[in-house]
């Protein structure tokens, strides 16, 4: 039975909540603190604490699902950032023009196609320059990809709470590296006392 439990309404409508949620837990990743009412960090500090959590465990899970491949860090690494770089494959060619036309491509002049055969022969030189067979390159390059995509999943997945990308960003490249370690507990509330006006209690939410 639900019993309507739904955590601090904050005395708002739910579409106004939302945004006020929202907008507090970007200026808590964007500066890293925030003073709002008690009653407002600790129902920001859930929601806050819990995107963060969904990053962490994304990246982990990607990272996990490459090393099941690729054993060593250093070479996940580079693998990883190998495939960041552009999208191939091991076997592939880059396409003649007619090859190009006959599934609606424009055709190449010969500066670009060098450029991109080029650019291709680098790519595969780099993987194997790592991992020297083949196969097992091909490996590699396919899970880093998977990884990848788990991580991006993750990243959709907080868009859907926090659509604003800067915001999101830094929480991969700033907070998941530091907390990574951390299991739970990124935020603190610490009291400040008491509003003029209206006397209500005033805290800082922080990043620890």
């Amino acid at each position: 039975m639900r019993h309507r439990v739904a955590g601090n309404r904050i005395n708002m409508p739910e579409p106004r909540r939302r945004a006020a949620i929202r907008s507090m837990i970007e200026g808590l990743y964007t500066h890293e603190h925030i003073h709002t009412t008690l009653a407002r960090a600790k129902a920001v500090q859930g929601e806050a604490e819990r995107l963060i959590a969904i990053a962490i465990r994304g990246h982990n899970d990607a990272w996990a699902h490459l090393k099941e491949v690729v054993e060593d860090d250093y070479i996940a690494e580079q693998v990883l950032e190998i495939a960041k770089r552009k999208r191939f494959s091991l076997d592939e060619e880059i396409l003649s023009n007619e090859e190009r036309a006959a599934i609606g491509k424009f055709p190449l002049s010969d500066e670009a196609r060098k450029r991109k055969e080029d650019e291709l022969a680098g790519l595969k030189k780099d993987l194997l320059d790592l991992i020297s067979d083949q196969e097992d390159a091909q490996r590699a390059l396919t899970a880093a990809r998977e990884a990848m995509a788990i991580e991006v999943h993750a990243r959709r997945t907080i868009l859907k709470h926090l659509p604003r990308e800067l915001a999101v960003k830094k929480i991969f490249e700033q907070f998941v590296p530091r907390y990574a370690d951390r299991k739970g507990g990124y935020t603190r509330v610490l009291k400040l006392g008491r509003r003029k006006g209206d006397a209500a209690e005033i805290a800082r939410l922080e990043l620890v």
